[in-house]
């Protein structure tokens, strides 16, 4: 009964990234609701801005632990995350919902034009004391910075939670810079980390001996890292590159990372975090690229185990991508045995469905197997008594005894 369980289907691509969409009741067009507040800050001695973007619950996403993304740089990048959970979570939800923290920079340390809020924000994201103070006139305030993120801002977003939810925090150029810094120095905190264009230039890339200090007296990192350079500073690049080549050469236990090079990208690019975002969360299809004969149940087992410790629940493959692949290796590739392991899960995982009796019975009938064929077909009838198809099978097969 592959035609009721595919009644409609849609299929949204964006650079790489799939969507399968099951019913359109499912869409909406809703924007992000997007609340501002201001928490008093005793670490710092100061009010601090935040926003935050809470998607709906949808009823089959009521168990998840919302993840929670932490944006450094929040009144200048807030809005385009908050987009794209939106687009994931709320606009076609193929995903439990997200939370999107936005953390602004502190308004009253203004630069000297008054054009940017750079010395608050300097302050902050910088865990090093700047030898030039020309060009840092505020620095190394960024383990208090992240003290505040850890015991005054997390508490308050996170009181409703049911358990400590999957933790990412994501900047940009010195916001790249303090995130690179929370990986190394405080693993614990955050899951996974995104970093644009980290700028560890500061007193002439000073911090590259203190990364490499830290990961080669490191044996383990239980995460995932997204960082990126573009066709910019020299020193960026080569910070980059040089942070790339000690990771891959310490090979941590348990890190899960990828290095990216923009040769036709700028600083801080977007582009970084579109692909950061896929990567730490894990989007890609598990069966993205592969032949036929790479395609396997483990596959996708292995796959949503996997978002099942990113969103805090048991998330089983769906019943229709692995029901579509049955039918494929069923009718397409003449595979009934291992059309028979697909259909097979399917039972086991949603014993409440019709469908999955009756594209089990469908493929045990093919392969020879009358009796459980007609076991499965008669369980499919009495689920659904519309499916007269399989009434008449049932029928036929005990009229051949």
């Amino acid at each position: 009964m592959k035609s009721k369980m595919f009644l409609f289907l849609l299929t949204i691509s964006c650079s790489g990234f799939s969507l399968q969409i099951k019913a359109q009741s499912r869409y909406s067009t809703a924007k992000p609701d997007i609340k501002d507040f201001t928490i008093h800050s005793k670490i710092l001695g100061e009010e601090r801005k935040y926003s935050v973007y809470r998607p709906p619950v949808l009823p089959e996403y009521a168990e998840a632990v919302s993840p929670i993304i932490y944006v450094l740089d929040g009144e200048w990048v807030s809005f385009f995350f908050c987009t794209m959970v939106n687009y994931w979570c709320e606009r076609f939800p193929e995903l439990p919902p997200i939370t999107v923290v936005s953390i602004e920079n502190e308004p009253s340390m203004i630069s000297p034009t008054g054009q940017f809020n750079i010395m608050g924000r300097d302050r902050d994201l910088t865990p090093l004391v700047a030898k030039d103070s020309s060009s840092y006139p505020t620095s190394g305030g960024a383990e208090k910075f992240l003290q505040f993120i850890r015991e005054e801002l997390m508490p308050v977003v996170e009181k409703d939670h049911k358990q400590r939810p999957y933790r990412v925090i994501i900047g940009c150029s010195l916001g790249g810079f303090l995130t690179i810094h929370s990986f190394l120095q405080h693993p614990d905190m955050f899951n996974a980390y995104i970093a644009s264009s980290p700028a560890m230039w500061m007193n002439k890339s000073a911090y590259m001996k203190i990364a490499e200090e830290a990961i080669n007296n490191a044996s383990e990192r239980n995460c995932r890292l997204f960082f990126s350079a573009g066709n910019e500073s020299r020193s960026i690049v080569n910070d980059s590159r040089k942070f790339d080549s000690l990771l891959l050469k310490k090979n941590l236990k348990g890190l899960s990372y990828r290095f990216t090079y923009y040769p036709a990208e700028g600083h801080a690019t977007i582009r970084t975090l579109f692909d950061g975002l896929n990567y730490v969360f894990q989007t890609e299809p598990p069966d993205a690229g592969k032949a036929p004969t790479e395609i396997s149940y483990s596959l996708f087992e292995n796959y949503y185990e996997r978002l099942s410790r990113i969103y805090g629940y048991k998330m089983k493959p769906p019943e229709g991508k692995i029901n579509n692949y049955g039918y494929r290796f069923l009718n397409d590739f003449n595979d009934t045995d291992k059309a028979l392991e697909f259909f097979k899960k399917n039972v086991e995982n949603y014993p409440n469905s019709a469908n999955v009796y009756d594209s089990y019975g469908e493929a045990l009938l093919k392969k020879g197997d009358t009796k459980n064929a007609m076991i499965n077909y008669e369980k499919a009838f009495q689920m659904d008594p519309t499916n007269t198809a399989a009434r008449d099978i049932v029928n036929k097969l005990k009229s051949e005894k």
